[in-house]
This record gives structure tokens, sequence and C-alpha cells, in this order.
């Protein structure tokens, strides 16, 4: 509508009234400027609710200042509301206050048109107009920043956080990997003292020859004990180094699961114990074979080392269209606290409501030998053979890291005198 020429200066009310019947073509300009700015680049990917969020808010304080009427908001809340705002639709700070100043040249623009319809208005009221523009709008920026300051302290803290959590997690890792190191490095003089201890006695002279066959036969056990371990540090040293690589396939992994099994009761027989396995009898799924029967063998021949007597069972099955499972229990006597650190703060030997097993749980005992004597008699080599069998970590930590490649979870549950058991849920399908 054209201004009537005999209009002479108007009101501030008539000021206020013009700039709220052009409030939402204030709006709809500030996007258009906004998204016309290649450094505000975010916005336009924004709802119109979301995008004018609360700048409606801010021209209502305005217009109460104007009218010299207490705002019904807090100017310095919905400022930093609105900074806030912007924070989680991430903007960033420079984003928010060259829209905020997008607004301010709007409203400028906008009373310069209102003057053009009402050349008479009184100029000291038009430039009263202009300060609480810039005074409102400069709060709001200021607001912003605030807001914006206050987080970047947050996230900062939550950085600095974060990497003393990792530092503690990978000094505890460091110390872990020394202990499971140093346990090797004993395992392993412990498996060659008996070697060595077995040998002088086949150079003796005067053995009979059940004597002579009997270190004969220790001899070849605990080559075959040393040549695992050194075997499984091996291949842990690849793992570590990332020189495994993924061969993903379709494979029916029910027949392999079985295969493993029954090549297992060989070794379940020789230490009088049940070993069961039991699944569907298919279940097509992408996997890395050899990488899965490494986990298996890990975990089965684990299970039938440390159950002196009892149950090994093995069991597999579909979760769900994503996920399929593999577990492996024993009636053993639970894992020994000195093997939880292997699985450092991912993975804890826990029983809780919702697990398989069930019981009072009592300590867990360790098994490993603290001593190896130089040149051990019959006896001590027996009992030394036994306890150098045992091992500790290195397979389990080989079971970890190929779970961690295949993506896979590895779950244990492990109650003192009652068993272990140890569930894997891999992903049924692979993506590029």
């Amino acid at each position: 509508m054209e201004p009537n020429p005999s209009d002479q200066s108007q009101p501030l009310s008539v000021i206020v009234s013009y700039l709220f019947a052009q409030r939402d073509t204030i709006l709809n300009n500030w996007r258009t400027a906004c998204q016309a700015d290649p450094i505000v680049s975010k916005g336009s990917a924004l709802s119109r609710e979301e995008f004018n969020n609360l700048l409606p808010l801010v021209l209502d304080i305005l217009e109460a200042r104007l009218m010299n009427r207490p705002p019904e908001a807090d100017p310095a809340v919905t400022a930093q509301a609105h900074g806030l705002h912007r924070w989680q639709k991430s903007f960033a700070l420079l984003d928010t206050m060259r829209e905020v100043s997008h607004l301010t040249q709007i409203l400028y623009s906008e009373l310069e048109r209102f003057h053009g319809l009402f050349p008479d208005t009184n100029a000291s009221l038009l430039f009263q107009v202009h300060q609480k523009i810039a005074q409102i709008m400069q709060e709001t920026m200021e607001g912003s920043v605030v807001k914006y300051d206050e987080l970047q302290r947050l996230e900062a803290f939550q950085r600095v956080t974060a990497l003393e959590h990792a530092l503690t997690q990978m000094t505890e890792l460091s110390r872990e990997r020394v202990n499971l190191l140093r346990t090797s490095a004993h395992d392993l003089q412990g498996g060659l003292g008996i070697i060595n201890g077995a040998a002088y006695m086949l150079k003796l002279e005067g053995l009979s020859d059940n004597q002579r066959e009997k270190y004969l036969a220790m001899l070849s056990r605990n080559l075959a004990t040393v040549e695992v371990m050194l075997t499984g540090l091996m291949d842990l040293s690849r793992l570590e180094a990332g020189e495994e690589v993924l061969e993903i396939q379709s494979v029916d992994v029910a027949p392999l699961l079985h295969g493993m099994a029954q090549s297992g009761q060989a070794l379940a027989a020789e230490r009088k114990l049940f070993l069961r396995a039991e699944g569907p009898a298919s279940l097509p799924v992408e996997t890395d074979p050899i990488k899965l029967q490494r986990i298996m063998q890990n975990l089965l021949l684990n299970a039938l080392k440390y159950t002196p007597t009892g149950f090994v069972s093995i069991s597999w099955s579909l979760e769900n269209d994503a996920r399929w499972l593999v577990s492996v229990q024993d009636s053993g006597p639970g894992l020994p606290s000195s093997l939880a650190g292997v699985f450092g703060d991912q993975l804890r030997p826990t029983v809780e409501a919702t697990s398989v097993l069930a019981a009072d749980a009592a300590e867990p005992v360790t098994v490993l030998p603290e001593h190896v004597p130089t040149i051990p008699d019959s006896d001590e080599l027996s009992q030394l053979a036994h306890q150098a069998s045992q091992g500790e970590g290195v397979g389990l930590q080989i079971v970890k890291r190929l779970c961690e490649l295949l993506k896979a979870s590895l779950e244990v549950e492990s109650i003192a005198g009652r068993g272990t058991l140890f569930r894997v849920r891999f992903p049924v399908h692979y993506t590029d």
C-alpha cells in the first residue's frame, strides 16, 4: 500500500506494527541470504522451523524493548539456547555469527524501507530503533559465543578425559602384554627344562627299557608343547602386526564345526571327558573358514585342557538375520583370575542375572608352575610335564584378536568350580 503523502512523523508503535507485519518476510529473506552465503552451508539442510529456531522469540524481545515493556523470555538464555541448537546441528561458531549478522542487516533494510514509506518519520526515532536492533542482535551473537565457548571447553575436557582413559588402558594393556610374554617365556623355559632333563636322563647308563620309553615319550610330548607355544606366539605377533588378511567366502559352517568336534574326540577320550556337539545340520554364512577354525581350535583345546573331569560341549545357531553364534562350554574349574587380563577392559569373566551359568561363585584357582628345576628327577618331570601343558593366555589372546578381525563379539561367563562358557557372535554377511 502506498503511503499517504499527508502522513507526518510516525509514532514508535507504527514502526513496531510494521516490523511485526513483515516478520515472515524478514525470516524468509534471512534464510535466503544465509543460503546464498557460501560460508553458512549447513542451514539449507534444516527445515524452516529448525532453521528459524528461537529467532522469532528474539524478535519478540526486540518488540518488547521497543515498546519499553519487560520481555517474556530472558534474552541471554534465549541467545544461549540458540547457540546450543546450532552446536547440536554441527554449525561452526563462524556459521552462527554470520547468520546473526545476516538477520541484523535484514532488520536494518526493513527499517530503511519503512523510512522510504514514511520519509517524515523523526530521525531520532529511527536511530533509537536502529540502536535497539543492534543491541539485541549483539546480545544474541554474544550469547551464542558464550554457549559455544562453554561447549568447546566441555568437549575439550571430555577429549582430555578420553585421552587419559585411553592412555591408562594402553598402559594396562602394555603391562598385561609384558606379563603375558613373561609367562609365555616362563612356560617355554619350563618346557625346555623338561626336555633338557629328559635328554639328560636318557644319557644315563643303566636305564631300563621301561624308563627309557617313559623319558622318550616325555621328550616327544614336551617338544610338541614347545612347538605349539612358539607357533602361538608367532600367530599372535602376526595378528598384532596386522599381517592377517580376511578371506571371506560363503561357507556352511555346520559341517566344519561338526568336523572339529569329531577331531577333538580322541583328546576328550584320553582325558575321560564327554565331548558333545549340537546345532543345525546346515548353517550357510559368510566367514573366513581358516580363521574360524583357528578360533574354535583354541577354544576347544582350552576347554579340553582345563577340564579335569566332566563335560565339554560345542553348540551353534542362527541368532537372527544379522548374527550367528557358536559357544564352547565346559564343566572345569572356571577361568583363572590370572587370565582375565588377557581380555583387557573389553571382556571380563562375569556371571550376571541373565547369564547361562548361574551359581554362587567361589574364588578361581590358578594352576601355574612357580619354578622349574634344572635337572628334575622322574617324579618332578611328570609333574612339570602336566603343568607346562597348561600354558597361559596366548591362545585366548589369539582368539580375541581373530574375533576383532572378523568383527565378532567375544563373551565369557565363568564360575569357579562350575565351568566356563565362551560365546562368539559372528556377522552372517560382510560388506566391503
